[in-house]
């Protein structure tokens, strides 16, 4: 019978540079967006929502139940420091998921509205939703880079 783990160790790290080069892109997008015309920004929310549900979502589930798989083949358990944090963060980064992808719906909402308004600038209000969901994002970006050193560095 093959030795589980490489599979294991494989889907986990792919899912983690997944979400964190979605979240990365994400971020870049929506720097794009905010300085855009409604129909640019419409346009590219719509990429943001497209890397949330293929990419973003899968990666987001993938990795606790990897990671599961892996506790299971390493025999690792929570009472691990590193492992339990990991956990913990997992479970925060996809509370930061739900909410910063309602922001992100909101963004879209706003950009397509003023779109079919023909104005020329996005409205005060996208900006008011744009730093609720800048903050969610960089917060979401420091907790998978932070995850990633657990993971990686095992530190206790």
């Amino acid at each position: 019978m093959p030795d589980p783990y490489p599979a294991a160790k494989f889907l986990h790290v792919f899912a983690v540079i997944l979400m964190v080069g979605a979240t990365f892109i994400n971020g870049v997008i929506h720097g794009q967006a905010k300085g855009s015309t409604p129909v640019e920004a419409s346009a590219l929310l719509k990429v943001v929502l497209l890397i949330n549900r293929l990419i973003m979502g899968p990666s987001l589930l993938l990795i606790p139940l990897s990671g599961y798989w892996l506790m299971r083949i390493t025999n690792y358990g929570l009472a691990e420091g590193w492992l339990l944090i990991s956990f913990v963060l997992s479970l925060l980064l996809l509370l930061a998921y739900a909410i910063g992808l309602r922001l992100e719906r909101r963004l879209h909402s706003i950009a397509t509205r003023s779109m079919a308004l023909q104005n020329s600038v996005l409205p005060a209000e996208y900006n008011r939703s744009f730093l609720k969901a800048a903050a969610i994002g960089l917060g979401a970006l420091m907790m998978s880079l932070a995850a990633l050193f657990l993971m990686i560095f095992k530190p206790f």
